[in-house]
């Protein structure tokens, strides 16, 4: 399983047999995917570059394309969504959104933080995720707040369900574009 960040807040995730890009913009170059999912309403929105997708999720609900797995809820005006990607529980939402659905969605493997704007940076560890991958503008800030200083930065992050770490160690990696 990959996640690859394509623009400012745009990412891909992609299994062996599904893709999914996440807030495409106008800016995102031509690809294609299975699923669009948006998370937030935005000016910038744009799928016009996205190639065989089936489905468009911009709403609460649970899907399945391509044997991934979207279980979407909403928070105030954005989404919150939970991926199962190859086995892989992903859980994808800015800071502010985890804070409206703390008690409301349970733990996952990786907490996708697209970290736009200040939120109470302790929730995250209540997902009790193994590994943290943090993109945005205000990423290095709450790397710090979390006392986490030199963590791993990457364009494209790889892992499989059986190299996940077996133990909660809460790796940190910074996604940048």
């Amino acid at each position: 399983m990959d996640v690859v960040v394509l623009g400012k807040n745009t990412l891909r995730v992609k299994g062996k047999n599904s893709s999914i890009i996440i807030n495409p913009s106008q800016s995102t170059n031509k690809t294609e995917a299975d699923a669009v999912l948006v998370l937030n309403s935005y000016e910038d929105y744009s799928d016009k570059k996205i190639e065989g997708f089936r489905i468009v999720i911009k709403g609460s609900g649970e899907y399945e394309i391509s044997g991934a797995k979207i279980s979407a809820i909403r928070a105030d005006e954005r989404l919150v969504a939970k991926l199962d990607v190859d086995g892989i529980k992903i859980l994808i939402s800015n800071g502010i959104s985890l804070e409206k659905v703390q008690d409301k969605v349970d733990e996952c493997d990786i907490l996708l933080i697209n970290a736009d704007s200040d939120f109470n940076h302790s929730v995250v560890t209540s997902f009790e995720p193994s590994i943290v991958l943090i993109y945005g503008e205000k990423s290095e800030d709450v790397i710090k707040s979390l006392g986490k200083n030199g963590s791993e930065k990457v364009t494209k992050f790889s892992t499989t369900l059986e190299k996940l770490p077996s133990e909660k160690l809460l790796q940190f990696v910074t996604l940048f574009f």
